[in-house]
């Protein structure tokens, strides 16, 4: 099928639509593209599709690309806890699942096989907590905690504030809760990750005799796990010694492991929930491996789901994730029922990713034509400014279109 003109879509639906864009709020200027092909590959309506633009996390998508043509999607995560001699280690495995719940039940279960005091060792952090890109406004967000290969309980610590005549900090057991830092300034209260400090940073104002419950991304998790495991162990009479890591000096190792569930049932939440600690978990799990179709193409990816102001990709080359991974098809949200595309529109029983970050928009994903016939598009915005509401009804508005045009 060749791709059709301007005039072959009923209601010039393409040039319309861009135009409409430009009189939106904030719209002035935006660029957009769009890529869309039937299901057998086949160019159908596009314009800008060559055009290197940012994906937010639509680039979720390459990421579950990359873990599907691993077979990845089979496996499951295994974290280890492991005894050599009087010297503990743990091996993490960016299970995004694992829990504070978890690593005690690991620590309960290797008790009865501790003889005497042990040294309990602390990995170093990820060389690269934050990828590359990553806004120091997102850092403070439930959105962006580290990342690390033993990152638990979401990344997140849970904390009430009680302001007295002392201010008093309640977490969980293994949080740090002294040494916060303060930033006198006015406005609402806000608890903060801030790059150069090495502690939370209270700043706002907290009125005297108040609470605040607050949830802060975990600033160093390795330092979070070596205190959750030496709080588990203190309780139950083993002495530990927490130490720098040194060399492996050999002998049997007492293991015990947590396995997770298939990375599978992560990959459908992950793309559902647009969670991204899930999916540059998954990610770096898996090698960063990119989708075989991008191979040789112009572009630039720095992290796996999408969060970086660096990526840059065109609708062509995500729509062609959708060509080249059948399987990926069945991961995407279903608009009006999954996650992030619950309250879109279901015109066309579309399925699609969403993308979203200050001034991006995207959608990539599969609806039907009133014709029956499949269609794979994918579809960004960059450069508008305010609210994205109005631009994601656009795009709901564009999908429309196509399907009663299609």
């Amino acid at each position: 099928m060749a791709a059709l003109a301007w005039a072959d879509v009923p209601g010039g639906v393409g040039e319309s639509w861009r135009a409409g864009l430009q009189r939106l709020p904030g719209g002035a200027g935006v660029a957009s593209s769009l890529c869309l092909c039937d299901d057998q590959g086949q160019t159908v309506l596009e314009w800008d599709s060559q055009r290197l633009l940012l994906p937010a996390s639509t680039l979720k998508l390459a990421t579950a690309t990359g873990i599907l043509e691993q077979g990845g999607q089979t496996q499951q995560l295994v974290t280890r806890l492991q005894l050599v001699g009087q010297r503990l280690r743990w091996v993490g495995d960016y299970d995004p699942e694992l829990t504070s719940g978890d690593i005690e039940n690991l620590a309960l279960e290797l008790i009865p096989r501790i003889k005497g005091p042990i040294q309990l060792e602390v990995t170093p952090p990820d060389a690269e907590p934050y990828p590359p890109g990553w806004s120091c406004d997102d850092l403070s967000s439930s959105f962006a905690p580290p990342i690390s290969s033993l990152v638990f309980d979401h990344g997140l610590v849970p904390m009430r504030l009680l302001a007295g005549r002392q201010l008093q900090v309640n977490g969980p057991p293994w949080a740090p809760t002294g040494g916060l830092n303060f930033l006198p300034r006015a406005g609402e209260f806000e608890l903060l990750v801030l790059p150069g400090w090495d502690s939370w940073v209270m700043a706002g104002n907290l009125t005297p005799g108040s609470e605040e419950v607050v949830t802060a991304p975990m600033l160093r998790p390795e330092l979070a796990t070596a205190r959750l495991l030496s709080e588990v162990f203190k309780r139950n009479k083993v002495s530990v010694e927490i130490v720098g890591p040194a060399p492996d000096q050999g002998g049997t190792a007492v293991e015990v492991r947590h396995t997770s569930r298939a990375v599978q049932q992560m990959l459908l939440q992950g793309l559902a929930e647009s969670d991204n600690l899930v999916m540059e978990c998954l990610y770096r799990r898996f090698h960063r491996a990119l989708p075989k179709c991008w191979a040789g193409q112009n572009l630039r990816v720095v992290d796996g789901c999408g969060l970086s102001r660096y990526n840059l990709v065109s609708t062509r080359q995500l729509q062609q994730l959708l060509q080249t991974q059948p399987m990926l098809l069945d991961y995407l949200p279903r608009a009006g029922q999954d996650g992030t595309m619950k309250r879109r529109s279901s015109d066309g029983q579309l399925r699609a990713k969403t993308g979203t970050m200050s001034g991006v928009s995207g959608l990539v994903g599969e609806f039907t034509g009133l014709s029956g016939k499949r269609y794979r598009f994918a579809l960004l915005l960059n450069g508008f400014v305010g609210s994205a509401g109005p631009f994601k009804k656009a795009e709901d508005d564009l999908i429309g279109q196509l399907v009663r045009s299609l």
